[in-house]
C-alpha cells in the first residue's frame, strides 16, 4: 500500500502494509496500517459501518475499479511493478 502524505517535504510517499482489520465498538471498522519505508509507523484509519455499502457502491459500479479488482483476484503478481507516480 502506498499512501501520500504533505508532511514529508520532498519524500511525500509512505509504504506499508495491511496489518489487521478489525471491528471496534458497535459501529468502527479499524485498518491497521503498518508504513515501513521512509519510516515505520503503525497507523490506524477507521470506517463506520455505514459507511461500506457506499464504498462497496463506489468499487462495484465504477468499471475501471471493478476490472482492477477481478485482475488482481485471478493475476495475483508476487512481485508487482511499483507506478512511478499515482
Amino acid at each position: 500500500m502506498r499512501f501520500r502524505s504533505s508532511g514529508f517535504g520532498d519524500t511525500r510517499e509512505l509504504v506499508g502494509r495491511m496489518a489487521d482489520l478489525s471491528p471496534v465498538g458497535k459501529d468502527l471498522l479499524v485498518f491497521h496500517i503498518q508504513t515501513t519505508d521512509p519510516v515505520e509507523w503503525h497507523l490506524r484509519a477507521g470506517m463506520q459501518f455505514s459507511d461500506i455499502p457506499d464504498v462497496l457502491k463506489g468499487m462495484l459500479l465504477n468499471l475501471p475499479v471493478l476490472f482492477m479488482i477481478i485482475r488482481t483476484i485471478f493475476f495475483l503478481k508476487k512481485k508487482p511493478k511499483e507506478p512511478e507516480e499515482f
